[in-house]
């Protein structure tokens, strides 16, 4: 299966969906060339993202060792 190899690639591809987005609507019909392109090219990017810029979690916060319900007062 094809796929996006360097950031070039990754660059043209997402140009290109912003030029099929301006000619696709939700009206457009599933076998529309232009549609059936924009899927393809969607995934593909997709994919780099997901190797290349993967979300990570966010970081917990550390929290003191201390309850709001304890009786140790918090020295500021």
């Amino acid at each position: 299966m094809a796929q996006i190899k360097n950031e070039t690639q990754y660059k043209a591809a997402c140009q290109r969906i912003e030029e099929l987005l301006k000619v696709v609507s939700n009206d457009t019909p599933n076998d529309d060339k232009n549609l059936i392109e924009l899927d393809l090219i969607s995934d593909l990017v997709a994919d780099y993202e997901e190797l290349h810029y993967p979300i990570m979690e966010p970081a917990r916060p550390k929290l003191r060792n201390h309850s709001v319900y304890s009786s140790t007062p918090i020295s500021v």
